[in-house]
């Protein structure tokens, strides 16, 4: 399905290079994962990503790898006294929302969504990201790390809580919560993070679209997700059934 709307800068960055191949691996997409949820020093986003030297022995690369990295990173300069200057880097969104409208053949008002939802999003993955190095501090030194793929798991779990937080019955809904937070701990609920942050982001998804294209974004999500995270989905959307089949009979 060809879609029918103009890329702006991610259309250059389409035609120039190969999207994904920078997300598939490597540093530039370890980088991109790290600075995705906040802008970060390269020293910060060193102790996050390399393993077994110094952080600062790292700055430099980090630094010139997001530079050289057209499009896929923001490098601004900021002031923090009169005689100190600090460059931040933080991750263009734009490359990820594009190539998941590649895969999962976005409509253009899904894309825009997304694009609406930008902030809240990259909140989400703050707090996955904190949970999961928690669980993992080795997590972002993977060299294999897909950060495409990392964001579109992250995405679609998003999407599940804002789908289950306004169609489920508030019994299925704790009821899911409660199992999520067991089955996936880095995840949800995890080390005394409560289910209200992802709440907070899922009314803020809600107030921006309707609960059709929240369905339908994450059903086209779904499908490109490891089939590990596709079957816990397809169980929890089993009890969610089977819980509103269950009220369905008690209210009779």
């Amino acid at each position: 399905m060809q879609l029918k709307f103009k890329y702006s800068l991610g259309e250059r960055i389409l035609t120039k290079r190969k999207i994904g191949s920078l997300f598939d691996s490597g540093l530039v997409s370890r980088i991109y994962i790290a600075a995705f949820s906040s802008e970060r020093t390269s020293y910060e986003i060193a102790k996050m990503i390399v393993p077994g030297s110094p952080p600062q022995s790292a700055c430099g690369r980090i630094l010139q790898t997001a530079r050289n990295s057209s499009g896929y990173f923001i490098v601004k300069t900021r002031r923090v006294s009169e005689y100190k200057m600090r460059t931040l880097i933080k991750s263009n969104a734009e490359p990820f929302f594009l190539k998941l409208a590649k895969e999962c053949q976005l409509s253009a008002d899904e894309l825009n969504v997304l694009r609406s939802f930008e902030e809240d999003f990259r909140r989400a993955i703050g707090i996955y990201l904190e949970l999961t190095l928690k669980r993992d501090p080795n997590y972002l030194m993977q060299r294999d790390i897909n950060a495409f793929k990392e964001l579109a798991t992250a995405l679609c779990l998003t999407l599940y809580i804002a789908r289950l937080s306004s169609q489920a019955s508030a019994k299925a809904r704790l009821f899911s919560f409660s199992m999520l937070s067991r089955v996936l701990p880095s995840l949800i609920n995890a080390l005394g993070l409560s289910n209200e942050k992802f709440t907070e982001i899922s009314r803020e998804l809600m107030r921006i679209t309707s609960e059709q294209v929240v369905a339908s974004l994450y059903t086209k999500v779904k499908k490109i997700i490891s089939p590990e995270y596709k079957l816990v989905l397809q169980a929890f959307e089993w009890l969610e059934n089977y819980f509103k089949e269950a009220e369905k009979r008690i209210t009779k």
